[in-house]
């Protein structure tokens, strides 16, 4: 049983740091900075060590980082973390996208 603990506990134990300059796909010529955006991606982990939703998405933190600012088509100077909150008898672990949304202003 200690054994099956360890594995699931290092399955969940990764650190997940990077950056990346921008995420367009396309014409970025008119362009421009919206402002800062944050997206997150979280599991649930019941008893710190049993997932108990789907793994956290890097793409689902970029995707919802996009959607905090309307009109937003792409995001520049990503910075992708991750963090584990702890609370009594379950933690939560998150992928956290921090960027600059660009695109054109809705009015």
């Amino acid at each position: 049983m200690f054994f099956l603990i360890m594995v699931l506990a290092g399955c969940t134990s990764a650190l997940h740091g990077t950056f990346v300059p921008h995420s367009y796909k396309g014409d970025s010529e008119k362009a421009s900075a919206l402002g800062p955006v944050e997206g997150r991606s979280c599991q649930v982990q019941g008893l710190y060590i049993l997932p108990m939703d789907e793994p956290p998405s890097t793409q689902q933190a970029l995707e919802a980082a996009r959607l905090v600012i309307p009109g937003t088509l792409y995001l520049a100077d990503i910075s992708i973390d991750d963090e584990t909150l702890w609370h009594f008898g379950y933690a939560r672990q998150c992928i956290v996208v921090q960027a600059t949304a660009w695109g054109k202003p809705t009015p």
